[in-house]
């Protein structure tokens, strides 16, 4: 599979395959899938090259992170590219509390808790590593700070201040210490 180069002055680039793969239907989005069938899935895009893996706390309530556990300990950590994403923190709940009923099906019982604060990034990312089992994430992305994802420009417009006044700091930090490599932003708009 054929790869692009990524460079921004001082970090030395990022290669990425011109394929990836967005790890949502592993966290059973729309439908179960078996943890059998979610590794299988990810060896068949590993077979053909693809070694662009992006991913989200929001995916499953955290399932996706923990089904790319096992596949990518199997990996050198230098053979691919992964990204996920912060601005929601994942919180226990009873099931009947649990975000995404009717979207993600089978899901650890939590709810998503927006936070785009410094304070909230850093958790976010700390939570994403252990679910991950890696040490670093090559590209963090804020999370739909969108009109769609929070209902009105008012609200979105809040949270896009919340993160540039404070969350925004927390990804530079992470880029400066080397945690990660590259950040950027994910909405739901054109």
């Amino acid at each position: 599979m054929k790869t692009r180069h990524f460079d921004r002055i001082g970090n030395g680039g990022i290669d990425f395959t011109e394929l990836g793969f967005g790890t949502a239907p592993l966290g059973n989005l729309y439908r179960a899938v078996s943890d059998e069938d979610a590794h299988a899935t990810l060896e068949a895009a590993w077979n053909t090259g693809c070694r662009y893996f992006d991913t989200a706390p929001l995916y499953g309530l955290g399932l996706s992170e923990t089904r790319l556990n096992p596949f990518l300990r199997g990996k050198k950590r230098d053979d691919y590219v992964l990204s996920s994403k912060v601005g929601r923190l994942m919180r226990a709940c009873p099931p009947a509390e649990r975000t995404g009923i009717g979207k993600f099906f089978d899901t650890p019982s939590r709810r998503e808790v927006y936070d785009y604060s410094y304070d909230g990034v850093m958790r976010s990312f700390e939570a994403s590593l252990e679910r991950l089992g890696v040490d670093r994430i090559d590209i963090l992305f804020v999370h739909d700070v969108d009109i769609f994802t929070h209902g009105s420009k008012e609200a979105s417009d809040r949270r896009i201040e919340e993160f540039m006044t404070s969350g925004y700091y927390g990804l530079l930090s992470l880029r400066d210490q080397g945690a990660i490599r590259a950040l950027g932003g994910g909405i739901n708009e054109w």
